[in-house]
């Protein structure tokens, strides 16, 4: 009896919780699931593709990227970006991060922390750099929704490009981020849009994923950077002298 009325005074909290910030159980239950399964990975690789509005000399231009993504373990990351006006990658070995441009030919060298995430995170805050799709892989992804959105809503099962799929959106006053995810045994994202509605003429963000590989079996050489042939070594400015 007691276990039975310790549930029902959860279930009773978590439905005041929900309502006053208008929150979707079903929609957090999806989220915790694609949380759980991205978490679990030993080994991961993607495609995105990437459209944006960029604010030009006569308003919003569209641009566009294809992106490869490669993570392993908590400490190698390989990142490969295409886009209209350049090509660059990024290379992780859990020791420092190399930035190399194939449009310039020159790279730089990083010193960063010993994991992923934590490499993703200093690189933003201090040189502005964003990686593809990396908030996916934050153990607290599902609680940073909540946090950041007043209202998240489970809009049904959809189907794009022939996969099944739950479609979330997640509104703030600022911002609105829409998420489809897989409806199948892995719940891995399939696509992503995000609105930035405090921006003038509210640009979008769209991710498109693809190929996705779980486990597969990279090997440790992947990650390392190899100087190309007559490339410049340069020194990355951080935000605060740009």
């Amino acid at each position: 009896m007691r276990k039975t009325l310790l549930l029902f005074s959860v279930l009773i909290s978590f439905a005041s919780y929900s309502q006053a910030a208008k929150v979707d159980s079903v929609a957090v239950l999806i989220l915790d699931r694609m949380s759980d399964v991205i978490g679990g990975l030993n080994s991961c690789s993607f495609k995105l593709n990437v459209s944006q509005d960029v604010t030009g000399d006569i308003g919003l231009e569209k641009k566009f990227s294809d992106d490869e993504v490669m993570f392993k373990g908590p400490d190698k990351m390989l990142v490969q970006l295409k886009g209209d006006d350049n090509h660059k990658g990024f290379w992780y070995n859990g020791r420092h991060l190399v930035y190399y441009s194939y449009t310039e030919n020159n790279y730089s060298v990083l010193e960063v922390p010993s994991t992923i995430i934590e490499t993703i995170d200093a690189v933003h805050d201090e040189y502005g750099v964003d990686f593809p799709a990396s908030d996916f892989f934050y153990p607290t992804f599902a609680d940073d929704i909540l946090a950041d959105f007043t209202s998240v809503t489970f809009l049904g099962r959809k189907t794009v490009d022939g996969e099944d799929c739950y479609h979330i959106l997640a509104d703030s006053k600022n911002q609105s981020v829409q998420l489809w995810i897989s409806d199948d045994a892995m719940n891995l994202p399939l696509r992503f849009l995000v609105i930035y509605k405090d921006k003038p003429n509210s640009p979008q963000y769209m991710g498109v994923f693809s190929d996705w590989k779980i486990n597969p079996d990279l090997p440790d050489a992947l990650f390392d950077f190899n100087e190309p042939p007559l490339a410049t070594e340069i020194v990355m400015l951080k935000k605060s002298n740009q």
